[in-house]
């Protein structure tokens, strides 16, 4: 059963539930582009955070921390780690951020840390104040505190709702609708398939950001990430090949490009890269000039 705004536990004021909207990502501390396996990661860290016989607690204390387990993060949870529900949930959430996007409106935000967001509304910025936020958020055991971090987080995702362009929330599941039958007994031609989406396009579009704050081993770290769900996508490893080439690094940075250009020959970073590499391995593989003679003494 899905948690409404109104809670017993405590009533979500600010961020979604202004337009009546369940912010289970919130409850759980989690960007609204988390893949279902940070999802149940993050779970698990509530549930141990949350655990009655954390020492030290009062009784006070650890019966609020059963409450907000079996009201607020178990419900959301539940939906969240569920293929259908999530995508469901999500797509109601695409809908209202396009609607408000067309409107041209500003989202109605309070906090700090939102306002700020607002001001530089970056998909990075956002990601790195929600994770600020959710290590805090189930620390202490008080309605007050949980209240005004999980508000916050939900302020977070209203931003990003109002000004991300891209509201394709990549999932691990796909559905596709089963058209009706054509009332022709010959069948239609098919139409042309629709490009997908990557699975690495969140790593992909998270290492340009990096790439562009000449974060090179943080950039790294995505695209290797990237590989592992896409192993076939050209962007990845011409990227990869840009980020080694920034760290002078170009033996690396050569590999890369020619990976990225035997899966795609016109490959953008690749092929304006690659001859730049190869003639620093060319300059820095020439031998030492040699001179002839005790002391140079015999030099031509």
């Amino acid at each position: 059963m899905a948690i409404m705004a109104n809670s017993t536990v405590f009533k979500i004021e600010r961020g979604l539930s202004q337009y009546q909207l369940n912010d289970h990502y919130a409850i759980l501390g989690l960007p609204l582009t988390a893949d279902p396996a940070q999802v149940r990661t993050r779970y698990l860290a509530i549930v141990k955070q949350l655990h009655p016989d954390v020492y030290g607690r009062t009784p006070e204390q650890k019966s609020l921390a059963t409450l907000y387990l079996s009201r607020l993060v178990n419900p959301a949870y539940q939906l969240l780690n569920n293929d259908r529900e999530r995508n469901e949930y999500l797509a109601t959430l695409r809908l209202f951020g396009k609607s408000q996007q067309a409107k041209k409106e500003v989202p109605p935000v309070r906090g700090e840390i939102s306002q700020r967001l607002l001001k530089n509304p970056h998909e990075y910025t956002y990601l790195q104040l929600v994770d600020q936020l959710a290590k805090e958020q189930y620390e202490a055991i008080q309605a007050d505190t949980l209240k005004r971090i999980t508000e916050d987080l939900s302020e977070l995702n209203l931003v990003f709702l109002f000004t991300q362009s891209n509201l394709s929330f990549i999932s691990t599941v796909s559905f596709a609708t089963t058209p009706a039958p054509a009332p022709s007994p010959a069948p239609a031609p098919a139409p042309p398939p629709k490009p997908t989406t990557s699975p690495a396009f969140r790593n992909i579009q998270m290492a340009e950001i990096l790439l562009g704050d000449k974060k090179w081993s943080d950039a790294l770290k995505e695209l290797q990430a990237g590989v592992k769900l896409d192993p076939n996508n050209a962007k990845i490893y011409g990227l990869m090949g840009y980020a080694y080439m920034s760290m002078k690094n170009n033996a690396q940075a050569k590999t890369f490009f020619e990976k990225a250009l035997k899966l795609d020959p016109k490959e953008e970073n690749a092929t304006k890269h690659l001859s730049k590499v190869e003639a620093a391995l060319k300059a820095s593989a020439k031998p030492p000039e040699k001179k002839g003679g005790f002391f140079g003494w015999g030099k031509k």
